[in-house]
């Protein structure tokens, strides 16, 4: 074949085919990229950071939970200790993802398996492990083609909300702050609402709270959020993996 020939070969075309049919399976999720996208990118205005910081960010991070505790936490004027190891946490359930993908990439190369698990999302996992299940594998080009279109969407919707930001005047863009607190006690509330362990999430909360209380006067802020969360997430877990037994007991 020459360099000015096309490769038609039936794996070229196969993986074609793949990384389309894993574009299409992204588009039902890409309402959902933009809309939070767009809001980060505006968000991220309002913490002071350019387009080109937040596109870049958008890129690298990719996360959008992340991203908006890193903007907050910027905003609030954490240090950079605080804010890595709180991103570091609230993204730590990747491990556990990305440990349910592995038995779908036996037959792929180190760096496929380097990119499948550093672009996946709680969206494309969700996407994937359903087609894992059906289908019993996960082609590399199908993954690439399902994550590259909701990494770019991402990364588009996040420039859009921040140049919109950079558009709108200065009270508004101010007041779309709020949006980041609101967000976030919507979700809390749709979480728990929708939760058939509430008494156990209480609990934590309580935790949280009584960590706050007695530490917030004797270390320094981004400290006692990381033990707040650690000791409920510790009281959690010890919890649950109790009564876990006492259920199947009982069934």
């Amino acid at each position: 074949m020459t360099s000015g020939e096309r490769d038609d070969s039936p794996q070229t075309t196969a993986s074609t085919d793949l990384f389309k049919a894993g574009v299409i399976a992204c588009l039902p999720t890409i309402l959902g990229y933009w809309s939070i996208g767009f809001a980060s990118g505006a968000i991220g205005t309002v913490s002071g950071f350019s387009p080109f910081e937040i596109t870049l960010l958008s890129g690298l991070l990719y996360a959008g939970s992340a991203q908006f505790l890193f903007y907050s936490l910027y905003a609030a004027g954490a240090g950079v200790l605080g804010i890595v190891a709180s991103v570091l946490l609230i993204n730590l359930r990747h491990i556990l993802m990305s440990s349910y993908m592995a038995m779908y990439f036996s037959r792929s190369t180190a760096m496929q398996k380097f990119i499948g698990g550093s672009l996946l999302t709680d969206e494309t996992f969700a996407v994937a492990a359903q087609y894992g299940n059906r289908h019993g594998n996960l082609p590399f080009a199908w993954l690439l083609g399902l994550n590259l279109t909701a990494w770019l969407n991402w990364i588009i919707a996040n420039l859009c909300g921040a140049l919109l930001a950079t558009a709108l005047p200065e009270s508004l863009v101010h007041g779309l702050g709020f949006s980041l607190v609101s967000m976030f006690i919507a979700l809390l509330l749709m979480t728990w609402l929708a939760s058939r362990q509430r008494m156990l999430e209480l609990t934590a909360v309580a935790v949280a709270v009584l960590v706050v209380a007695v530490f917030v006067k004797r270390l320094d802020a981004n400290v006692v959020v990381l033990l707040a969360t650690l000791g409920a997430a510790t009281v959690a877990t010890v919890l649950q993996r109790k009564r876990s037994p006492a259920q199947e007991n009982e069934q």
